[in-house]
Order: C-alpha cells, then structure tokens, then sequence
C-alpha cells in the first residue's frame, strides 16, 4: 500500500509537470513580428597619430621605456546607426571600454519588427571625424515570422554582415 501511494503522489507529480510544459501556451512575438539584433565589438580608431622619438628623447628615458614610437591609447567615439525603411530603429554613440579608453566599443540591440521585406542600411563613424561614414552597407531582406535577423560587423572584412 505504501509503494502504491508513492506511486500515485509521482504520478500526480509528473502529469502536473507536464501540463505546465504545454500550458499556459507562451508566446515570445506576435504572429507577424520578428527580431533584428545588432551585436558587435569593435575598436574605433586612436585619438592621435603616433610620433617617433628621437635618439635624444630616447636616451631621456628609462631603459626599459625606449620604444622608439609614442602612440596614444584612447580611442575615439564610435557612431552607429541601424535604418529600416527610412526609420531609424537604434542610433548610439558607444565609448571605449577600458580604464584608459583604449578597449572596443560593444554594440548588443534586439528589436521586435513587423515581419515582411525591408529595406536595411547600417552606418558606423569610428574615426572620429564628424559627420564621416566610414563603415556603410545596405541591403534588402524578406523577413519571415518568428525570424531572427543578425547585424554584426566582420573583423577580418572590415565590413557589415547581414544574417
């Protein structure tokens, strides 16, 4: 009798679980909504250009601090901007990280979007010239329902990825 009680409470148990497996139905977006998420790090470029020492300022210095190129550490602002169909969905300006403002800026956004073809276009300003684009694509994608489009920019191609 005892076993069989047991058995019975574990029952329960289980079919109470997987009722709440199942119900209440959960529903993350809407039946024409889909997700666009931006996600990326990157370095904008150096404040200042570097400058050579010269043989004198060289010996000026410690031994173990000749390095004959000065070079600053901090980095630019970075702009960036996400358009869809004339509509800006995230406009920021990011900060270095780092204690001394010379790490990458990161980019992390999810947006919900109706679902449907769409016109993107994304621009980066990392040289701190103002008004200057220096990173721009653009392109057109057909989203479907519950799709998850990826904006990040490729290191190695210098460029911005649609996925």
């Amino acid at each position: 009798m005892k076993y069989a009680g047991q058995l019975l409470a574990y029952a329960a148990f289980f079919a109470f679980v997987a009722f709440l497996s199942v119900r209440p139905e959960v529903r993350l977006l809407g039946d024409d909504e889909a997700i666009v998420s931006l996600s990326f790090s990157h370095a904008a470029n150096r404040i200042g250009e570097c400058q050579r020492l010269t043989q004198e300022e060289l010996l000026a210095l410690p031994p173990n601090m000749r390095i004959p190129d000065q070079c600053p550490r901090e980095r630019h602002l970075m702009q960036v901007e996400l358009i869809m169909d004339e509509q800006t969905l995230y406009a920021a300006t990011l900060a270095p990280t780092g204690l001394r403002s010379d790490g990458k800026a990161t980019a992390y956004q999810r947006l919900r979007v109706t679902a449907g073809t769409h016109d993107f276009r994304i621009r980066m300003n990392d040289s701190g010239v103002p008004g200057q684009i220096d990173f721009e694509d653009s392109t057109t994608i057909s989203l479907q329902p519950g799709q998850n489009l990826v904006v990040f920019f490729d290191p190695s191609n210098q460029q911005f990825r649609f996925q």
